[in-house]
């Protein structure tokens, strides 16, 4: 009995030790800035009168798209949900989904790697960390088996960048994005064409993501609640592209796939005549972010094409 008990003393020991660390030990500067953003644009979100125009994706809707001249073709009020890819998408969707109300238009340029994502991989997002630093009263609310796996998701890897983060944010280090860069809809904002030529050697240099894509079944179970719950609650939806290199081609097969997606569930997808490419030059720090002119550019062709489709 000795053995098995001085085993389960250590057990517990380690167990509590494991807690004790994480509680404490953080990422600030790459996840802090996820749930401050989303309390942010959620608030925004709440003050808008109905029917509003609401855009979602990872980093591509916030950088590419811009409220204000979305909203001016529309004639809607607008808030700009999206956050970043690496947050699992049905964490993402359950955010959007509690904000939404009957008669929103929600426009959906998802990241072609979002639709690729397969349930070990969602599940495994940046999402855990914030539910347990930032979102415990929504852990809590979730399953078991989610609760268990947001609490053993942290590792070696997060304690030394955690360490390194948390230093560098004592030391007054800021990144060139943050809740001070955003409009008052939520969107990336001051990530000029002059900022750009910092990154043009790095976005020349990217490999564009590969567009010859069919969505996993996880992803397409996930998608296809979301998508048939908001119809069925009088919201549309309507999918979209997200902005990438001119030299990145668009399958047909592809297209197709992702339209029917959509169409399957009652709802739409929107295609521009340039498919949502730009020229490398219309690119700030990534190949899924537009710089801010072309930014407002995009937006404006995006907002006529939804204009359109009312």
């Amino acid at each position: 009995m000795r053995p098995l008990f001085t085993f389960m003393a250590a057990l517990l020991a380690s167990l509590f030790l494991y807690l004790a660390v994480f509680s404490v030990v953080h990422r600030p500067l790459t996840l802090g800035d996820i749930p401050r953003q989303l309390a942010l644009k959620q608030a925004y979100g709440a003050t808008l009168p109905s029917p509003r125009l609401v855009i979602f994706a990872g980093s591509n809707g916030r950088y590419s798209h811009r409220c204000e001249p979305m909203a001016a073709a529309l004639g809607l009020p607008c808030v700009n949900m999206s956050v970043a890819v690496g947050v699992g998408l049905h964490f993402m969707l359950a955010q959007l989904g509690a904000m939404l109300r009957p008669g929103d238009l929600v426009y959906m340029p998802l990241e072609y790697s979002q639709y690729t994502a397969d349930r070990e991989e969602m599940e495994a997002g940046a999402h855990n960390a914030v539910l347990v630093h930032d979102l415990p009263e929504q852990l809590h609310a979730l399953p078991w088996p989610a609760i268990a796996r947001a609490y053993g998701s942290f590792d070696i890897g997060f304690l030394v960048h955690g360490v390194a983060e948390m230093g560098l944010q004592r030391s007054g280090f800021q990144r060139r994005s943050s809740l001070d860069t955003l409009t008052p809809q939520g969107d990336e904002s001051g990530h000029t064409a002059e900022k750009a030529a910092a990154f043009r050697a790095a976005v020349a240099s990217a490999k564009p993501p590969p567009l010859d894509i069919r969505a996993t079944p996880h992803v397409q179970a996930v998608l296809g609640r979301f998508l048939r719950e908001q119809g069925q609650r009088g919201v549309r939806v309507v999918g979209g592209l997200p902005t990438v290199p001119a030299g990145a081609p668009l399958p047909a097969a592809t297209l197709a796939h992702l339209q029917g997606l959509f169409a399957a569930e009652g709802q739409a997808f929107l295609v521009l005549p340039n498919h949502a490419r730009y020229e490398l030059s219309c690119f700030y720090d990534s190949v899924y972010h537009l710089h801010e002119g072309c930014q407002l550019e995009h937006s404006r062709r995006v907002g006529i094409a939804l204009a359109a489709l009312r």
